[in-house]
């Protein structure tokens, strides 16, 4: 099976490199008339209209809200994203206001617990070249992701990763738990991306928000399939969990190929591997590192 997913991987990697989506770059973001962000960007200019060269007619700072009213024809090219304007509506200093921002200053949909406000989005586009055994050199899309905790109006922490500018990044969502019984942290924001089709992985980066304000990463992963070939599948127990254990994150991995031997139903008979490890959880530090070599076994049904 693994032979089989590496295959699988690199010829999505080949897609990705010589896939243009220049003009769709902002369709992670989900947005649609009506809907209310926060402002992602450390400073958010406010236009009179669809028009750099307009005066800003106001400021707004990470995390305060917009509403948007409309999604313009007009695009605009910044860090490497092509994203429309947007006409929004918002209050600033007790008074409801209008004006235009540039979309790639906006975030994804709202995530927050109490006064707490985490906020996400596409920040740049960030390529490079990688050179090939044969010299071809090919261009690798990235997304840079920013999150950030906004506390009070006050901007508390920042991280960020890099996701593939392919089919994987159509669309993005979040959600927020507790600290599932990890030391010293209040919340675990996951955010996913992913796509629809049959043989597009689903990414899930999870990070820590700590007792003292800071956030940190936990490990990673993903999931993807193709209906009767094959399938890849990880997740995650926490300690509050069922068999958890005391900061440990273990790490289980389910993998299944479709087989030449068919069931009574027709159907094919698959090759099942089960593997996984343990990540050690430092709450102090804000760390992790894996603990143990994983146990694998095998099984067809």
């Amino acid at each position: 099976m693994r032979k089989l997913f590496s295959v699988l991987f690199v010829c999505c990697l080949s897609c990705i490199t010589v896939t243009s989506f220049a003009q769709d770059d902002v369709r992670t973001w989900s947005l649609a008339e009506n809907d209310t962000r926060y402002i992602f960007a450390d400073t958010a200019f406010v236009r009179i209209s669809t028009d750099t060269k307009q005066a800003p007619i106001d400021t707004l700072l990470t995390g305060e809200e917009i509403t948007v009213v409309k999604i313009t024809d007009k695009l605009l090219n910044l860090k490497g994203l092509t994203a429309p304007w947007i006409q929004v509506k918002y209050k600033k200093d007790g008074v409801d206001k209008e004006g235009y921002l540039w979309q790639g200053l906006i975030s994804f949909r709202q995530v927050r617990r109490g006064d707490t406000k985490f906020i996400y989005a596409i920040d740049r586009r960030m390529d490079s070249t990688v050179v090939a055994d044969d010299g071809v050199k090919m261009v690798m899309k990235y997304f840079l992701v920013k999150l950030k905790v906004v506390q009070a109006g006050q901007l508390k922490a920042v991280n960020s990763f890099k996701i593939f500018d392919g089919e994987s990044a159509n669309f993005g969502d979040a959600k927020i738990m507790s600290g599932l019984g990890l030391s010293n942290v209040q919340n675990i924001v996951v955010l996913t991306f992913g796509g629809e089709a049959c043989g597009i992985e689903s990414n899930y980066f999870y990070f820590a928000w700590l007792n003292d304000s800071r956030l940190v990463p936990l490990p990673a992963r993903m999931s993807v399939g193709d209906a009767g070939a094959y399938y890849h599948d990880e997740s995650f127990t926490f300690p509050a969990e069922k068999n958890g254990q005391p900061d440990i994150i273990r790490w289980d991995l389910v993998e299944g190929e479709a087989t030449e031997k068919m069931d009574k139903n027709g159907e094919p008979v698959f090759k099942e591997t089960k593997s996984t490890f343990n990540y050690s959880w430092d709450g102090v530090n804000g760390t992790f590192k894996r603990a143990e070599s994983g146990k694998q076994k095998a099984k067809s049904y």
